[in-house]
């Protein structure tokens, strides 16, 4: 499970193996109005509902491992409004609730949105983002320690509902999947950091 820390990273439709990879999208320049307002849509709370899948055998059980639903809570606030956001969550680890906290801000240098998650004990977990505003689709991209490498999407659907899904490659074979789908709850406009 040691994988399970770095895949819960943000990002959408779900890639397969066997499927033709498209060209990433191209990086775009945003103003920090631009960003402000992508970020301003996020703040709320979600619930987020979808299916994980370690892919490989269980070691207790000799068997394959079976996708697994997911369901929770996640609470986006402003770090330091107009500028960075918080995300709030928790996720079940061998049956206990571990908290998570996550961070997003634009490097306006680079044209990339970062994507930070922190998790008691662990490492923290970096996704570079590329958006894709004609799909209005994060791309990111990130690494684990282990050399595996992750891609990911996170589509904006419209103002109440996201879509987000990864894979995990290691030695170019598939090691994890995950679909979710965020669905708001309410659109909080705590200042967070302000």
């Amino acid at each position: 499970m040691k994988h399970w820390f770095l895949v819960i990273v943000m990002a959408l439709p779900l890639l397969r193996a066997d499927e033709k990879k498209s060209p990433p999208p191209a990086k775009n320049k945003f103003t920090p109005k631009q960003v402000a307002d992508l970020f301003s849509d996020d703040i709320g709370t979600w619930k987020v509902t979808g299916k994980s899948h370690l892919i490989g055998v269980d070691p207790n059980t000799g068997l394959p491992r079976k996708p697994v639903d997911e369901s929770g809570i996640w609470i986006i606030q402003w770090k330091v409004k107009g500028k960075s956001i918080e995300v709030l969550f928790t996720a079940k680890i061998n049956n206990k609730e571990v908290p998570f906290v996550g961070l997003k801000e634009y490097d306006a240098k680079q044209g990339v949105f970062i994507w930070r998650l922190k998790r008691e004990g662990f490492p923290e977990g970096v996704s570079r983002e590329i958006y894709d505003v004609k799909t209005r689709t994060f791309h990111g991209k990130s690494s684990h320690p282990d050399g595996a490498k992750e891609e990911s999407t996170f589509q904006i659907i419209n103002r109440n509902k996201r879509l987000f899904a990864t894979q995990v490659k290691k030695d170019g074979k598939v090691i994890f999947t995950r679909k979710a789908t965020f669905t708001r709850f309410s659109q909080d406009q705590s200042d967070g950091g302000n």
